[in-house]
């Protein structure tokens, strides 16, 4: 019978790879579909010969409307006829991945994930298991060829993640074995009616190329593509055991918010052992997964000049200074832009700037106290964040220069720049503020009215 076929194959893949422990407890990610429902179904099987602790997780990403929500009681029924303890979040995945420009697979990806890894955080369950498949695996590492992929890449899905204790216990299985087995059980499911859309990658490879990889080159690829992984993995092992010793010589500090590479001892490796370097200290910092494109990119920065930066997944910057390369988590303060009043104080979330009236052309050495020709400010003022392709006229210069490189001859860092406040009259920059004054604005012989301005950061509380 394909059921005690199935099973069988399950509890053996699991011994051999040693995936769940006797009397553990398991959080099965349940999305209503076949796939899952099969998991779900084969774990109640073995919780009672390994005496396990299942229960049920579920995220409504709220991506197909009526459809998601039905998704949603349909679990939460299963779970209730069961017996099973039963987790459901739920959040717009669509305006999320607007908010983090990302696309809506990896902003699901992430919202998924982060929920299973923190209900299985809060009970101190020991494992998250999820139904990928035999074919998802080949779909993946297909994918990841397509766009480009170093050994990760090829080692498609990964059977346990240790770090994150998630594992795929049904990795092993083709989508017809998952399918007899549903039909001989008769286990309820759910359409996922976005399966059958090509217009996603993954369901482009699945729908249009696997079928004729299989027809024309290789009827069995699926096999083909789980051994090539089982392959790169011991590969990627034994690069890693590598690399580990290796690291000494170039990481000069690590914490877990950042990493300090000697960017000197860094380039004397090869550009191969840079790559799976990069890979697996980032790996370490970013909520999201790497690839390797945005290893070839972080790659750049250690090859450019000192100051350059870019940010990698959203969350995390690398950048060069000097001898020293420096990967970190960090995020976007965000724009600002704010009226300013020229009398008076104007206070703002982070910073206040006091406005005053005066007729003595007495200058100070303090950077944080400007004095403006009044009669050369238009009539729109205000003071806002830096962006890209601002310029100014340095008081004392007669050419303009970009703040960016300004901000680079004055060694400010990625982080401080976006918090620098810069005060605008009709679209020309009157003062980069604490920093330099534009020519254009300075008080001279023939100046009349002045206006003395003075910058206030607020002081940040100790914790």
């Amino acid at each position: 019978m394909e059921q005690q076929k199935l099973f069988k194959s399950f509890q053996q893949f699991i011994t051999r790879n040693r995936l769940v422990k006797r009397g553990e407890k398991i959080i099965v990610s349940v999305s209503g579909g076949i796939d899952s429902m099969v998991l779900l179904y084969l774990f109640m099987e073995l919780s009672k010969r390994m005496k396990l602790t299942i229960a049920t997780a579920h995220f409504n990403h709220q991506l197909r409307g009526k459809e998601s929500d039905e998704d949603e009681m349909f679990v939460r029924e299963i779970a209730r006829k069961l017996k099973l303890r039963c987790f459901i979040e739920s959040a717009d995945t669509f305006a999320v991945s607007q908010s983090e420009k990302k696309s809506i697979q990896e902003t699901a990806r992430d919202l998924r994930y982060s929920f299973l890894s923190a209900v299985r955080n809060k009970l101190d369950y020991n494992k998250i298991a999820t139904a990928h498949n035999a074919d998802d695996n080949s779909e993946t590492i297909l994918f990841n060829i397509f766009r480009g992929t170093g050994v990760h890449g090829m080692t498609g899905i990964p059977v346990f993640r240790r770090d994150q204790n998630i594992i795929r216990p049904l990795i092993f299985a083709s989508r017809e074995d998952i399918t007899n087995y549903a039909s001989e059980l008769s286990i309820k499911y759910r359409e996922d009616s976005s399966n059958k859309k090509s217009d996603y990658t993954r369901n482009y490879i699945r729908i249009n190329l696997l079928p004729i990889i299989r027809e024309n080159l290789n009827p069995n690829i699926r096999n083909t593509l789980l051994r090539t992984a089982h392959l790169f993995s011991g590969l990627e092992e034994h690069l890693d055991s590598e690399t580990e010793i290796i690291k000494r010589k170039v990481i000069k500090s690590i914490t877990k918010d950042k990493i300090v590479y000697s960017r000197s001892n860094f380039l004397n490796q090869s550009r191969f052992i840079q790559e799976q370097l990069i890979y697996l200290t980032a790996r370490e910092l970013c909520e999201t997964e790497i690839d390797y494109t945005a290893v070839t990119s972080m790659l750049k920065i250690f090859e450019s000049q000192s100051g350059s930066y870019i940010t990698v997944n959203s969350d995390i910057i690398i950048s060069r200074d000097r001898d020293e390369v420096i990967l970190q988590r960090w995020k976007h303060p965000g724009a600002f832009i704010y009226p300013v009043k020229l009398n008076g104080t104007n206070r703002f979330p982070n910073f206040s700037l006091d406005a005053s009236q005066t007729k003595r052309k007495v200058f100070t050495s303090d950077k944080n106290i400007e004095l403006i020709d009044t009669d050369r400010l238009g009539k729109d003022i205000h003071v806002r964040s830096w962006h890209d392709g601002d310029w100014f006229i340095p008081l004392g210069m007669k050419e303009r220069k970009k703040l960016s490189d300004y901000f680079i001859d004055q060694k400010i860092s990625i982080f401080k720049k976006h918090t620098i406040p810069v005060l605008e009259s009709d679209g020309n920059i009157v003062w980069v503020c604490g920093m330099r004054l534009d020519d254009r604005f300075k008080v001279t012989k023939s100046t009349k009215n002045i206006i003395k301005l003075e910058l206030k950061m607020n002081k940040k509380k100790s914790k």
